[in-house]
């Protein structure tokens, strides 16, 4: 447990290294010029995310005494975190009054009132946390057929 612990705690403080960056670096990559798409995209917690899925299941998946609904569990808690930093960004944001990537959606140059935005991100959880399942049982079964047996492991 306290491995589990450790190894999510790692993820959600690299996710909200993510979504403070996020927070400052429109300003800095416009005037670097790069585009607005590349920008969102280097700061994404979705993309922390996903390297968090794939760390979760495949560690689980690998473990001789590995449990896919142990790594559903701690992946959705990720899921809800990470949810939770964007929608904070989102808020914060629209406070503030600055042009941060959360006020913009994905490069499209499309917005949504905040507490709309907000709103979808909430919704969004949901499906973001079933796709995750769904692609991290393909990651489990994936890493679990190279475990060893328990009895292989012991000896």
């Amino acid at each position: 447990m306290k491995s589990w612990f450790r190894t999510v705690v790692v993820l959600a403080l690299v996710a909200l290294v993510v979504a403070v960056l996020r927070y400052f670096m429109r300003g800095w990559m416009e005037t670097l010029g790069w585009p607005l798409m590349v920008g969102s995209l280097l700061a994404s917690v979705t993309i922390v995310l996903l390297v968090g899925l794939v760390v979760i299941f495949a560690r689980e998946g690998r473990d001789s005494k590995g449990w896919y609904l142990r790594a559903a569990g701690w992946f959705v808690l990720l899921t809800a975190w990470c949810q939770a930093l964007v929608i904070a960004g989102i808020v914060i944001t629209a406070r503030a009054g600055a042009a941060t990537y959360y006020d913009e959606m994905m490069g499209g140059h499309r917005t949504l009132p905040p507490l709309q935005h907000a709103s979808a991100h909430v919704a969004g959880f949901f499906v973001e946390a079933a796709l995750g399942l769904i692609l991290g049982l393909f990651v489990y079964l994936a890493a679990r057929r190279g475990r060893r047996s328990p009895q292989a492991a012991a000896g």
